[in-house]
């Protein structure tokens, strides 16, 4: 068993790491975005985190920037929602943590839920998109919970939701 904070160890290089030893098993990260990830030797090929798996997870666990990570070696995956080879893999890891900045920011805490500001009102045209988003706010579920139901990415659901953020039509409870 492999131990470790990503915060001494980061994210990238223990997955390069990993899929570049040719090991099988599962990682596990505690943290508010966190979750799980399982390999087969030089291949990626489950995620979770939350209530999502496959690349939506894998979107998830591309954001993190510290939590606790655990690698338990030949821990078969339940399922198969991904099949990555390692440069395949490591390349889509790369190319989603270099999106998140921006998003996390503006969105730290994904415990909290939003809400309609009163520069809200309902003549506000959305599109079918927005709307998936937005019609979860009113719900005062945690923003995890609104990534998780919205039916899209969650970078994509963030990205939708960040341009009424920053227009001040939702805030954050």
């Amino acid at each position: 068993m492999l131990r470790g904070d990503l915060a001494v160890f980061p994210f990238m290089p223990v997955m390069q790491m990993l899929l570049s030893s040719g090991r099988a098993g599962r990682l596990s990260v505690s943290h508010a975005r966190g979750g799980e990830l399982w390999l087969e030797p030089g291949e990626l090929v489950h995620a979770r985190a939350g209530g999502l798996t496959g690349d939506g997870a894998l979107q998830v666990l591309s954001s993190l920037d510290g939590g606790q990570f655990t690698f338990a070696p030949d821990v078969a995956a339940s399922e198969r929602s991904l099949s990555l080879r390692r440069d395949a893999a490591l390349r889509r890891l790369i190319e989603e943590s270099d999106a998140w900045g921006e998003l996390l920011r503006a969105f730290p805490d994904w415990s909290r839920p939003l809400r309609f500001t009163a520069r809200w009102t309902d003549a506000q045209p959305v599109t079918r998109a927005q709307y998936l988003a937005l019609s979860l706010v009113p719900e005062a579920l945690p923003l995890r919970t609104v990534l998780e139901r919205s039916g899209q990415p969650p970078r994509t659901t963030l990205t939708t939701l960040h341009a009424f953020l920053a227009a001040g039509l939702i805030e954050v409870a």
